[in-house]
C-alpha cells in the first residue's frame, strides 16, 4: 500500500502540511527537512515524479483545525485513489497566477477567490465555497446546523441573543448558518442582534473589538459562526465575569478533545473529504459529472 503523508508526518513528529510543503519544494525548516527525509526513508516512501496524477489543494488556512483535519483526510483519500497532492494555503494572487496547470491533474479548492483560469483548465471540486455554476461543491448542511443551534439555544430559555461571525466580506458558508439561525429565531418571534469581527486583524485588535462589543452587554446566548470565534468569545466573557451560553460550529477533533464543554455542531469532516475526492476521481476517470452538482452531508449536535 502507498505510504501517505499522514504516516510520514506521524513518524517525523511534524504536521501533514509541513510534509506536503517539503515534497513540493516549499519552505521548511532545516530541522524538519531532516526529520521528514529520515521518516520517508524509513517508510520506503517513493514520491510520484511524473506529476500527471497530482491534485492541487487550495485552502484559506490550516491554522483553523477544521481545514487541517480536512486536508489530512483529503491527502489520505487521494493516496488511496492513486494521487499525490500539493497544498497551497492562503490567497496569494501572485503565486496562484504563476501556477502552471499542466503540473496537475485536478483541483480541490476552498478559496473564495479561486482563479477561474485554473478551474477552466483543471477538473475541480469545491469544498464549502460556491466557485461557479459549473463547479461541483461538497458541504455539510450549514443551514440545518444553524437551525439546530438556534433550536437548542431557545430550549435553554435564552431571550437576549447575539449572532456573531467573522468578516462580512466572505460569508460563505457562514451565510447559510446565519440564515438557519435567523429563520428559527424569527419563526419563534425571538429578537436577536448580529455582529461581525474582523478576522484579518491581529489578535490584539480582535481583543479590542470584542471588548467594545461585549463590555456592558448581558446576552443569554452568543451564537458564533464557527468554533474559533466561539473560543475567542468564551475567553472574553470569562474575563468579564459573566457566563452566557456560547455556541460554535465545526466540531473538529481538536476542539472536541481540548474544549469538550463547547456546544457546537459537528461537520462530518472525514466523510466530506472522502466525497470530495471521490467526485474528483470520477471526473478524472470518466471525464464528466453534472455541472454545478452540490452535495450536502448531515451534521450532528455536540451538546454539553
Amino acid at each position: 500500500m502507498k505510504v501517505t503523508f499522514t504516516e510520514i508526518a506521524k513518524l517525523a513528529g511534524v504536521s501533514v502540511p509541513t510534509v506536503s510543503r517539503y515534497f513540493n519544494q516549499q519552505t521548511v525548516s532545516p530541522q524538519n527537512q531532516l526529520k521528514i527525509a529520515q521518516a520517508a526513508k524509513a517508510l520506503h516512501y517513493k514520491p510520484n515524479k511524473a506529476g500527471s496524477k497530482t491534485v492541487l489543494v487550495l485552502l484559506p488556512t490550516v491554522t483553523n483545525p477544521l481545514y487541517a483535519e480536512f486536508y489530512e483526510a483529503v491527502q489520505g483519500n487521494l493516496a488511496q485513489l492513486g494521487y499525490d497532492c500539493q497544498l497551497h494555503v492562503g490567497q496569494d494572487d501572485n503565486f496562484l497566477a504563476s501556477l502552471k496547470s499542466n503540473k496537475f491533474s485536478g483541483l480541490i479548492t476552498s478559496l473564495p477567490e479561486t482563479p477561474l483560469s485554473l478551474t477552466r483548465q483543471l477538473p475541480t471540486v469545491s469544498f464549502d465555497r460556491p466557485i461557479s455554476r459549473e463547479i461541483p461543491m461538497v458541504s455539510c448542511d450549514n443551514y440545518g446546523g444553524g437551525h439546530l443551534i438556534a433550536q437548542t439555544v431557545l430550549k435553554r430559555g435564552a431571550k437576549e441573543i447575539l449572532i456573531f461571525c467573522g468578516s462580512q466580506q466572505d460569508l460563505s458558508p457562514i451565510n447559510e448558518r446565519l440564515r438557519g439561525m435567523m429563520d428559527c429565531f424569527q419563526k419563534r418571534q425571538t429578537k436577536f442582534s448580529t455582529a461581525y469581527l474582523d478576522f484579518t486583524a491581529g489578535n490584539l485588535f480582535k481583543q479590542v473589538q470584542l471588548a467594545k462589543l461585549l463590555t456592558g452587554q448581558k446576552y443569554d446566548a452568543i451564537c458564533c459562526s464557527d468554533d474559533i470565534t466561539a473560543l475567542l468569545v468564551k475567553q472574553r466573557v470569562r474575563q468579564l465575569s459573566y457566563q452566557p451560553l456560547v455556541t460554535g460550529f465545526d466540531g473538529s477533533n481538536f476542539v472536541r478533545n481540548f474544549f469538550p464543554d463547547l456546544l457546537t455542531v459537528k461537520q462530518p469532516i472525514k466523510d466530506l473529504a472522502a466525497l470530495t475526492c471521490q467526485l474528483l476521481d470520477q471526473r478524472l476517470r470518466r471525464g464528466h459529472f453534472p455541472s454545478g452538482h452540490k452535495q450536502e452531508l448531515p451534521v450532528t449536535l455536540l451538546d454539553l
